[in-house]
């Protein structure tokens, strides 16, 4: 019996390259191998769609090292263990398709792309309450903000995140950080001037139920 494929021949199978015909013809008549097969060419086709480049880039040499480690160093008690190495395998496919570009897959599964990071700093005279970045992420279904803090102190009363146009100084509250929450994810709403309101800001807000931004900024960055 015809051996299941390789999951290098799968990705060159799902790049649109050929294989040994043993192999695809194995592929033709075998259930879990085409199924395979599917799912690699759902990645391909969201990163072509993606804008990358219209030639496959040549990834550097250090990539199929990384790569071949794992594969060596993962406990293998049978040949085809599904998730594990097509997950590998499926990032690789969409590395070499959109290059240098950053896709990511939103809930609803729609490709999501960053278009937009600023690395958030205390204001001048401020005290230093951690490292913190933003990207500003777009998709079909349009566009959110996304923080990452490490390190970052409690807040008197907790922290606020915002969208701010730094020339009139306009706010858009997006919504709170946690104590202690290192990610969070954050919708933009619909018809927010993203070319004006091209900043962000992270307050420390009292307990005061009063929705407007305190004026205590804890750090700020703009999106490039």
């Amino acid at each position: 019996m015809q051996p299941h494929c390789d999951p290098d021949e799968l990705a060159l199978l799902a790049l649109g390259e050929a294989i040994d015909p043993a192999g695809a013809d194995h592929v033709a008549h075998c259930d879990q191998c085409s199924r395979e097969l599917a799912a690699l060419r759902d990645v391909v086709d969201i990163g072509r769609a993606s804008g990358g480049p219209a030639q496959l880039a040549t990834p550097p040499p250090q990539l199929w090292d990384r790569i071949s480690e794992q594969l060596a160093t993962e406990p293998v008690p049978m040949r085809r263990r599904f998730p594990g190495w097509l997950g590998l395998v499926a990032a690789t496919v969409a590395g070499i398709l959109i290059g240098a570009g950053i896709v990511t897959l939103n809930n609803s599964g729609t490709p999501e792309q960053i278009v937009a990071s600023a690395q958030l700093t205390p204001l001048p005279g401020d005290p230093n309450r951690g490292d913190a970045e933003a990207t500003l992420n777009q998709s079909g279904s349009g566009y959110t903000i996304t923080v990452k803090a490490t390190g970052v102190s409690n807040p008197a009363g907790f922290y606020e995140v915002w969208l701010l146009d730094e020339k009139n100084m306009g706010l858009v509250a997006l919504g709170t950080l946690s104590p202690g929450q290192t990610e969070a994810t954050f919708p933009v709403p619909q018809g927010v001037d993203l070319q004006t309101f091209n900043a962000v800001d992270i307050s420390d807000e009292p307990l005061d139920g009063n929705p407007g931004h305190s004026g205590a900024t804890v750090m700020r960055g703009t999106l490039a």
